[in-house]
């Protein structure tokens, strides 16, 4: 290979060798031969097309590698490029593929031509692709020129850069080589060009094809025909151009002349004798053009008047308001114009204006139908102004055809129904109907209206919600002028919320008098309950005092005293109850509640009483007795029970009363079951009322105050649970209720033993008590409960003269203080005492426990509290705790 000198001479001659080599190696098929034809050297690739390697090559004849008939021609061709030292090149075609080989002559120094390049390179896909866009090309204007018209294409200054024949040849009439220095603007007759040139422009920058009706001047003239041209943009390498079609027309617009001009003759003829009153108006003046004898007519103008006239002087806006109207319908296109006119005679008249541009002798002109509307304005105001109370009415409109298919209803229809209006056309009324309402009402207001006559009522309906309202509805007919009904018409009230409050008003008179009648018996019951006890107890305490009788009959007599005594006890505890929860003063105390302990109590205590009636008693505890220890009000559940149990009691005469308890996830579930005489249906809703009871009637065999049920719910709500009835006449009752359970942290839980037996020594002996104690009797009783346990007991009558005890007595022990008295309150005289001698214990005593008593009782001093009736066994652990014995 031939190695210049001129290379950069940093390198080795080995070193720009090897370079060369790779260059050599890394381009198309290639070799080096020398005058003799030998090889000098050759390519990887040329070596693999004859499947031999490089080194097989070297040394070799070259025309020997080919075969005999491609060798001879090859061969002339490297004689040429040595004869000539020009670069020689050859295309072949072997098996449908393109093959170049370019042989490129290699000179010595001297100049002198040694040797030959010889590169062979695969040009098929290139030559393929030429082929194709010369197809392309051909199809292209073949195509273009097929179009039965002109096209064109125009760069951005409006120059031709494609046409067809047509447009080159029958509109143009230029030579090839003069067109695309043509303007596509010289080829418009003059007065279209601005038109043109505003539709090029807008294409061109807003890219929205458009089409426009223009003259073109025929080999630049003087022949004119008309050309439909349609144009739209196309974008070539960011350049902008505008491609065209353009049809002739000529024909077409002559016709459309002469039929114009044929048009304006009849139009003549039948504006001037038509009916309407019609005006020919100068759009942009608004003067009259002309008028027809309609016109004279209706303005009481001639029409040579009129034609000296402008529509500005017969309107009775403004000029600038006239014009404001004209545009702004122009703008909308929305219907006729709407203007009032003046007339001859100084009246005034409404006219809408219906308007058409036409063209009369080649200018265009506005067309006006004018048609006086002022009756039907007037109707329609009075029309408005009813529309306007319908849709604004607060009653419900409704209007349906003969069928009774809803055509119309207002919004207060679909505010008290639900329904849009949409919803509601097309719809029989029934829509709303409850199903609540006898068929026969619809039948005497389907008679009633199709009579000609006004139906009035009351209906019951339903909403789409399904919500139940009540309507007072008139509906009438509508006749036409021959009598036939046309529509109904329904007007209509809701008056749902005057029939709740009249049902209200009702249920709160029947409550009113039920509460009276029930307030009556409770009261007679209270009476009843009262007296019956102090009969008891005056009775047999008169009995008493008669001499001789037995022991047998005393203890009798005491005995019956002392039930009518407890009797009348629960009674008064009912009553302090009820009035306490009626105030709000019931308070919990909770404490660590025993379950099943509590349980078993209740049964122990009623055994007995069942057992004398006959009745059998179960209890079945649903916690083991660990499981069963509740943080809870223990008094509450206990009272509940006992009411719910002693119910039982008092009204199951066979069978008998279960009572359990179980536990369903985070509550107690408490039932008293009973083989009773059950509860009727109609009151199970009211069983926890106060003053109800199942029998109210004189003739009742059970005893009780009826507020027992009514004291269980209250406790029931306050421990955070529910309560029920579950009851069939004559079957038996189960009064069911729930309480939180809420265990303690720890379950296990340790009871004393029971105490030895042992010889005991009273506690309370040697103590100094005073009882400040204004009532005699309750005096006395209180004495005669601590006889016998060696006590010194002071009494005192009043507040101020308990205080002068404790001052001058410092022996005393013990205070037992009536809250109630003269003089001083037991609250006053404790402050006092609690001041003389802060340790000395008090224990208030009263009748009434509020909690306000309490808390008064509490801030004065007082250590403990008891009530009256006061229990012996009770006042005695009190003594003991509070003096630690």
């Amino acid at each position: 290979m031939n190695v210049d000198n001129n290379y950069d001479t940093s390198f080795t001659f080995e070193e720009r060798y090897h370079m060369l080599q790779a260059v050599f190696d890394t381009s198309d098929i290639a070799f080096v031969m020398d005058r003799n034809d030998i090889i000098l050297e050759a390519n990887k690739a040329f070596a693999a097309m004859l499947g031999k390697q490089v080194q097989e090559c070297i040394n070799t004849n070259a025309f020997d590698l080919l075969p005999p008939d491609l060798a001879a021609s090859r061969k002339e061709k490297t004689d040429e490029a040595f004869r000539t030292g020009k670069i020689n090149t050859l295309e072949d075609q072997p098996e449908g593929r393109f093959i170049l080989s370019t042989i490129t002559p290699i000179a010595s120094r001297k100049n002198t031509i040694t040797a030959l390049h010889i590169s062979v390179k695969d040009i098929t896909e290139l030559r393929l692709a030429e082929k194709e866009s010369q197809n392309q090309q051909t199809f292209s204007s073949t195509l273009v020129n097929a179009i039965p018209g002109a096209f064109y294409m125009i760069d951005s200054e409006g120059r031709f850069v494609q046409w067809n024949a047509y447009e080159r040849d029958i509109v143009v009439g230029k030579p090839e080589s003069v067109m695309a220095n043509t303007f596509v603007i010289e080829t418009i007759h003059p007065d279209d060009r601005p038109i043109v040139a505003e539709k090029i422009r807008s294409i061109l920058e807003d890219g929205i094809e458009d089409s426009v009706e223009v003259r073109i001047l025929m080999h630049g003239g003087p022949e004119v025909r008309w050309f439909q041209s349609t144009g739209k943009r196309v974008i070539i390498n960011d350049n902008k151009f505008l491609i065209g079609i353009g049809i002739d027309i000529t024909d077409r617009k002559q016709a459309d002349i002469a039929t114009q001009e044929q048009s304006e003759e009849r139009f003549r003829a039948m504006f001037e004798e038509h009916s309407a009153v019609q005006l020919i108006i100068d759009h942009e003046t608004a003067r009259i053009i002309d008028a027809n004898h309609a016109a004279a007519n209706f303005y009481g103008w001639s029409i040579e008047e009129l034609r000296r006239k402008s529509m500005y002087e017969i309107n009775t806006l403004s000029v600038e308001q006239a014009k404001h109207e004209i545009e702004k319908n122009s703008q909308s296109g929305q219907g006729p114009l709407s203007f009032k006119h003046r007339r001859a005679d100084g009246s005034v008249r409404d006219v809408e204006i219906l308007r058409k541009i036409i063209k009369i002798k080649g200018k265009d002109l506005s067309y006006a139908i004018i048609n006086d509307v002022t009756e039907r304005k007037q109707a329609e105001i009075t029309l408005k102004k009813m529309s306007v109370a319908v849709e604004q009415s607060p009653a419900i409109v409704v209007m349906t055809d003969a069928e009774g298919n809803i055509e119309y209803v207002n919004p207060q229809f679909t505010e008290c129904t639900g329904y849009t209006i949409e919803e509601a056309k097309g719809q029989n009324p029934r829509i709303l109907q409850s199903g609540l309402m006898p068929k026969s009402v619809y039948e005497d207001l389907w008679k009633t209206i199709l009579a000609g006559n006004i139906w009035r009522g009351e209906l019951q309906n339903k909403k789409k919600n399904g919500e139940l309202f009540w309507e007072r509805v008139v509906v009438s007919a509508i006749r036409n002028p021959d009598g036939e009904i046309t529509n109904f018409v329904a007007v209509k009230e809701d008056i749902t919320e005057q029939k709740i409050l009249t049902d209200a008003l009702i249920a709160s008179k029947e409550k009113a008098e039920e509460h009276d009648r029930l307030k009556s018996a409770f009261l007679a019951n209270i009476s009843h309950e009262i007296r019956t006890p102090m009969n008891g107890i005056l009775g047999f305490s008169e009995l008493l005092k008669e001499p001789h009788l037995s022991a047998e009959e005393q203890a009798e007599y005491i005995d019956l005293m002392q039930r009518s005594g407890n009797r009348m006890l629960n009674l008064i505890n009912d009553l302090i109850d009820i009035s306490r929860i009626e105030a709000g003063e019931t308070m919990l105390q909770v404490t660590e509640t025993p379950v099943n302990e509590l349980l078993h109590d209740v049964c122990t205590f009623f055994k007995p009483q069942a057992k004398a009636k006959g009745l059998r008693l179960s209890c079945t505890a649903g916690l083991s007795d660990n499981e069963s220890i509740i943080v809870s009000d223990q008094a509450k559940i206990h009272q509940i029970l006992t009411n719910l149990v002693q119910n039982a009691l008092k009204f199951t005469h066979t069978g008998g009363i279960e009572i359990d308890y179980t536990r369903k996830g985070s509550m107690l579930t408490f039932c008293v079951s009973d083989t009773g005489i059950g509860i009727p249906v109609e009151i199970q809703n009211r069983i926890f009322d106060r003053f109800l009871q199942v029998d109210n009637s004189l003739t009742r065999t059970h005893e009780g105050s009826g507020l027992g049920l009514s004291i269980s719910k209250a406790y029931v709500g306050m421990l955070g649970g529910t309560i029920w009835v579950e009851s069939e006449e004559g079957k038996g009752s189960t009064f069911i209720f729930t309480i939180p359970y809420n265990p303690l942290k720890s379950t296990t839980t340790e009871y004393p033993l029971p105490p030895v037996e042992q010889v005991t020594v009273n506690p309370l002996s040697g103590t100094t008590i005073l009882i400040a104690e204004d009532d005699e009797i309750s005096s006395y009783l209180l004495k005669k409960n601590l006889k016998g346990e060696n006590l010194m007991i002071l009494h005192a009558s009043n507040g101020l003269e308990a205080v002068a005890i404790v001052q001058s007595h410092p022996e005393i022990d013990l205070v037992l203080m009536d809250l109630r008295m003269p003089v001083m309150s037991g609250y006053e005289s404790s402050r006092q005492i609690k001041q003389i001698r802060p340790g000395l214990p008090i224990i208030a005593q009263t009748a009434f426990t509020s909690k306000e008593d309490r808390v008064k009782a509490q801030e004065a001093g007082c250590d403990s509290f008891i009530t009256k009736p006061i229990n012996k066994t009770e006042l005695l652990g009190l003594l003991q705790k509070l003096l630690n014995r």
